[in-house]
Order: structure tokens, then C-alpha cells, then sequence
């Protein structure tokens, strides 16, 4: 054996056992240097594996990803289809809980009625109810549907077809005329709608005012009780302009009811008058005529 050699295998056997001379505290310094030396080195090859690995994998085609996107836009649309659900159950649920606080505070005898036909051709002149003969509807009972703590017309019922189902001529339709006047004024006259079937939402004619009459855009319309068919102060519409006439004067009304969305209605009972008992019923509900 050589002299390195030898010098070599000394010098071996010499650190071995100084290390195992040391303490354990000494050793482990010993370690947590040796890591921290060799540390790069292996965050290094850890890097070199990941990225061998990485660069073996298959990258996803064309299709894949356009059928990962197209899955992507699917849900989202179904997700904003389950928003705006939500958003018509709870306005519903609204109008619901509406008009049966009105129906609860008022005084007349109301039936409640679900929409269940329309015509595009007649959109806004009538509409079928669910309601007839079994709940005691009869011609010309009015229909009206709650706003707050009032109630706006919608029109009357112009047939009673069986024993669930009528048909009501709406307050848009020339046919259905009501007495009326401007709230805060003495001025009165006749509303009523336009002839014909219309494709958008018609303007109502508050007809037979002075033509001196001082009208102010935005005034409420209202029922004004004369006659024998529908009750005092329903909501009809808002003034939007006014023209006077040789003789009289003419307003157009904005209705009051949006006619386009119409899912629930209540028809008033001609009976409301007749309860002996119900003297304020009376009052409320003195039917008017239709001119």
C-alpha cells in the first residue's frame, strides 16, 4: 500500500472517530450545515425532475378546451336562468302577499282569479279568468287588482263562459267606460280606451272635461262613484297631457295598470251591497254607472 494511501485511511479513521467523539448537540450542527450546504443542490434537482415530468405530459387539444369552455358557458347561462327564476318567484311572491293584505282590509267580497288566456290579437282589449258560474261572477262585475293599500281597475267581465271561466273586457278597450274624475279637482268625465286591437300598450281618453279645465300632468284619475257599476275610488291612471275642445276638453291617461303582466286579478262581487250588517262596505263599494 502506497503512502497516500496510507495517509488517506488514517485521516479517515481520524474524522470518524472525532465524530463519534462529539455530542449529540455537536452532530446535529454538523447535519443542519451539511443540509444547508447541499440544500440548493437538491432544491435544484427537485426543479430538473418537475420539469422533466411536466414536459413528458400530454397538452390538452384544441377540442378538449373549446369542449371545456363551451361545458364552462352552459352553466353560467343555466345559473343566470336560476337567478332570474328566482327573481320572478320573489316579486310574485310579493304581489301574492300584496293582494291578500288588501283583500284582508277590504270591505267588498272578492274572488280571486288567475289569468288563463289571452289572444295576441286582442291583447289589450280582453282576457280569459279561471273563475264563473261556481264562484257567483255574473256580467259586468268589476276586476281589479291591488296597488298598496288601493286597488286599480283593470276592466269588467263582459262574458261568463262556464263554471270556471269568464271573459273581461279591459279598461284599454273602447267598450269599457267608466265615470271618472281628476283627484284634487271637481272636473269629471268619461274614461275609456281606444278602438281596435294594438300592438304596444294604449293611452286611455278622459273625455267631457271644461274645456277651461286646468289639468296638471301626473294627477291621479280615479272612479268617481256615479252610477251603478263600479265603486268610488279605484285607480285608473295618471294625466300625461290635455287639449281643450271647442265645447269641452280631453286628457290622455296613463293607466295605472300595466296590462302586459296581468297574472292575478280579483272580481267584485255584486253581493258586497247586499250584507245588512256592512255599512261601511256600503259606503266604499256604491257601485257607478258605465256611461
Amino acid at each position: 500500500m502506497s503512502r497516500i494511501n496510507i495517509v488517506f485511511l488514517i485521516a479517515f479513521v481520524g474524522l470518524l472517530v472525532w465524530v463519534f467523539l462529539f455530542g449529540q448537540e455537536t452532530v446535529q450542527r454538523v447535519q443542519r450545515g451539511a443540509m444547508t450546504f447541499f440544500k440548493p443542490f437538491v432544491a435544484g434537482a427537485q426543479k430538473v425532475e418537475d420539469a422533466i415530468t411536466e414536459f413528458g405530459k400530454e397538452k390538452p387539444s384544441v377540442t378538449d378546451v373549446q369542449a371545456q369552455l363551451d361545458q364552462a358557458r352552459r352553466e353560467r347561462d343555466q345559473l343566470r336562468l336560476e337567478v332570474l327564476r328566482m327573481d320572478e318567484l320573489a316579486e310574485e311572491n310579493n304581489a301574492l302577499r300584496e293582494s291578500l293584505n288588501y283583500v284582508k282590509n277590504s270591505p267588498l267580497q272578492l274572488v280571486p282569479a288567475r289569468v288563463i288566456g289571452r289572444k295576441p290579437s286582442t291583447w289589450y282589449n280582453t282576457l280569459i279568468i279561471d273563475k264563473g258560474h261556481d264562484s257567483n261572477i255574473a256580467a259586468d262585475s268589476p276586476v281589479i287588482v291591488p296597488i298598496g293599500e288601493n286597488a286599480g281597475l283593470i276592466g269588467k267581465i263582459s262574458e261568463v263562459q262556464g263554471r270556471d271561466s269568464s271573459v273581461v273586457v279591459l279598461l284599454s278597450d273602447e267598450t269599457c267606460q267608466v265615470s271618472a274624475r281628476i283627484q284634487g279637482s271637481a272636473e269629471q268625465g268619461i274614461l275609456s280606451g281606444q278602438r281596435g286591437a294594438l300592438r304596444v300598450m294604449p293611452d286611455l281618453k278622459l273625455k267631457y272635461l271644461s274645456k277651461d279645465a286646468v289639468v296638471e300632468a301626473g294627477r291621479e284619475v280615479i272612479s268617481s262613484g256615479a252610477g251603478d257599476l263600479f265603486p268610488p275610488n279605484l285607480l285608473l291612471g295618471k294625466i300625461k297631457d290635455f287639449k281643450p275642445d271647442a265645447i269641452t276638453g280631453e286628457a290622455t291617461v296613463e293607466p295605472i295598470v300595466n296590462f302586459d303582466v296581468l297574472k292575478h286579478v280579483f272580481v267584485i262581487l255584486p253581493d258586497t251591497l247586499e250584507s245588512p250588517d256592512t255599512s261601511e262596505s256600503v259606503t266604499r263599494a256604491t257601485p257607478t254607472s258605465s256611461p
